[in-house]
């Protein structure tokens, strides 16, 4: 038997009609209005025909036709969901003013670049750690009825190294945006990575992984320009508003001498009075106090590279100052003398190879 190609067609068109009988094609004179036909093409010769269904064929196409009538109410119904679903989403589809973040990891694209086991495993570990951040945040809204928002509103976007958590312009968005930040700077230090990135005021779309409107280009310009540390800074307008402890006497944001507002994320629980175990000052000082000096004594970090961690050291004695009883030894001169030795070893051997 010649293969064929069959789609199932009304008879029009100039074509011969065929029947089988006992295994072989046999030409009709004309159409039986009491049989279904399909249009059918011997991809070999090129020849195209009307094939009328056997009793078989018929049965099935009269169970599948069956089906698909009593299966219309169901169908009708879930296209009016789709549309209504449609309709919903495209009456979302509108700016609203929120607190907007975003955020850059720093250090991710020279982890990428370097390659090798321990580097795949740190990087999606990571990226593990921040998609279930992700997930939890955006999970929220559905386990509400339609129409309600979680307390705060939280929707996080991660793409790459880059990150963008949008809250509701409130209190409760605000605590919820300190919390994240406070959960992903202590989760990406202890895998050598820190957080850089911009906070501001601004409309903006946020849905899942659709994200955009002017509130985030300003907190993207806000951290590519002025955050070149690794800090999340305030815009001006929020500095303002923010600026001061808590109500339970904590200072998530710090200030720094060029005017903004940082994230105060060395001290546990950003500073809270009620947390004053040295144990605890320590385990969440020390691998900061860690990275900072394998940072300086790595061979091939760059100068510029390695002057965020000279910020960082910075940073981290003024918290030592400011809070003595924590037992952590400072570090920004540890570090620096490290650099330098560490520099000189390396031009020595460099001169005993020559």
């Amino acid at each position: 038997m010649n293969p064929t190609y069959r789609t199932v067609v009304d008879l029009a068109g100039e074509y011969p009609i065929y029947k089988r009988e006992g295994g072989k094609l046999v030409r009709l004179e004309a159409r039986n209005h009491t049989r279904r036909y399909s249009l059918t093409t011997n991809v070999q010769t090129g020849e195209i025909y009307y094939l009328e269904f056997s009793d078989e064929e018929e049965m099935l196409a009269d169970a599948q036709k069956a089906k698909w009538d009593a299966d219309a109410p169901e169908r009708e119904a879930e296209a009016k969901r789709q549309a209504d679903e449609a309709a919903r989403f495209e009456a979302s589809l509108q700016y609203e003013t929120r607190i907007v973040a975003f955020l850059d990891i720093l250090g991710w694209r020279a982890g990428i670049s370097r390659g090798g086991s321990a580097v795949v495993k740190a990087l999606g570990k990571t990226l593990a750690q921040l998609g279930w951040v992700a997930n939890h945040f955006n999970s929220l809204s559905g386990l509400l009825p339609h129409g309600m928002r979680w307390p705060g509103n939280p929707v996080m976007t991660q793409f790459s190294d880059s990150l963008v958590i949008s809250v509701e312009d409130s209190s409760q968005g605000k605590d919820i945006l300190q919390n994240a930040l406070q959960i992903l700077t202590s989760n990406l230090i202890t895998s050598g990575y820190l957080l850089r990135g911009g906070v501001s005021r601004g409309e903006i779309f946020h849905d899942g992984n659709l994200v955009f409107g002017p509130g985030l280009i300003q907190a993207y310009d806000l951290e590519s320009k002025f955050a070149s540390t690794p800090r999340v800074i305030l815009s001006r307008e929020l500095c303002l508003e923010w600026e001061g402890k808590d109500s339970n006497g904590a200072l998530p944001w710090a200030p720094s001498p060029d005017g903004y507002l940082f994230f105060n994320f060395l001290p546990p629980f950003m500073g809270d009075p009620f947390f004053t175990d040295p144990q605890l000052w320590k385990s969440c000082l020390n691998p900061v106090r860690d990275l900072i000096l394998s940072k300086a004594r790595e061979a091939d970090c760059p100068e510029d590279v390695f002057a965020k961690y000279v910020w960082l050291a910075g940073y981290f004695d003024r918290v030592c100052d400011e809070q003595p009883q924590c037992g952590v030894e400072k570090v920004l001169q540890l570090a620096t003398q490290t650099r330098w030795e560490a520099a000189s070893l390396r031009n020595v051997d460099g001169l005993v190879g020559y």
